[in-house]
This record gives C-alpha cells, sequence and structure tokens, in this order.
C-alpha cells in the first residue's frame, strides 16, 4: 500500500535499448561480463534516478521491465506495476490528473498523478490480485 502516491505513467520500457540491426556479442572472459553488466547497472540506476527525481513514488508502465531495473525500484522503495494495458494506463491518467510519459527524460512533477492511496488487493486465491487506485483528486 503507499499513501499519497505520486504516479510515473510510462510508455516505455525498463529495459536496456534493443538494437534495430542483426547483432552478435561475444562475451569469452569474465572481465567482458563485468563490463557488459556494468554497464546495464548504468543505464538502469540513471532510469530510476529520473524516476526518483521527478517525485514518483509509485510506477505504471505499459511494457515489462528487467528484474535487475524492478530490484532497484524496490530497493528504491518505489512499487512498480509491469504490463499495464493502454486503456488502463490511460484511465489511470485520466482518474489521476497525470500524462502519460513516452521517455524518462521527459518525466517531471507535473506529469505525475496523485491518489491518496494504492494497494494490491488479492480476492480468492493468491493468483487472483488487482491494484486499487482510490481517492483520486480527477475521478468522478
Amino acid at each position: 500500500e503507499v499513501k499519497n502516491a505520486k504516479i510515473a505513467l510510462l510508455t516505455v520500457a525498463f529495459e536496456p535499448p534493443k538494437l534495430k540491426t542483426k547483432y552478435s556479442l561475444e562475451i569469452d572472459s569474465p572481465e567482458k561480463y563485468k563490463e557488459l553488466y556494468a554497464a546495464e547497472q548504468e543505464y538502469f540506476i540513471e532510469q530510476v534516478e529520473m524516476v526518483k527525481k521527478s517525485g514518483a513514488n509509485v510506477v505504471f508502465c505499459q511494457w515489462g521491465f528487467d528484474d535487475e531495473a524492478n530490484h532497484l525500484l524496490m530497493k528504491a522503495g518505489i512499487p512498480a506495476v509491469r504490463w499495464v494495458s493502454a486503456t488502463d494506463l490511460e484511465a489511470i491518467a485520466i482518474a489521476t490528473g497525470g500524462s502519460i510519459v513516452g521517455r524518462f527524460e521527459d518525466l517531471s512533477p507535473e506529469k505525475l498523478g496523485s491518489c491518496g492511496v494504492i494497494r494490491e488487493v488479492s480476492t480468492g486465491t493468491m493468483a487472483d490480485r488487482h491494484i486499487e487506485v482510490l481517492d483520486c483528486p480527477h475521478s468522478q
């Protein structure tokens, strides 16, 4: 449960960028693996820092995100929901007064949605879970 939620609504994935051409990457030593890992870490840390700098304390993302990015978000105290449908993202934006953002660089306090409470609710079995967004200033 998050009270006084400031919500980032994203249509950009928390993943390293995908190259548009065919490529191959050969990692043949522990040093090369460490370099790749460090580069990915830097990329995810920059993304999480942009979310934190905006003031968001919850993230709803239309696309997926890497487990490492999810770990860094949780470590920063920012719960996130991935694979939110476009229609649900739009409904959340309308209810919370937020703007849907397509680039991390465009995140700002003015584009965040807000509501009194966001919580995950389990109904029936543990597999049946949903998110409630309550006390939204813009909902009717």
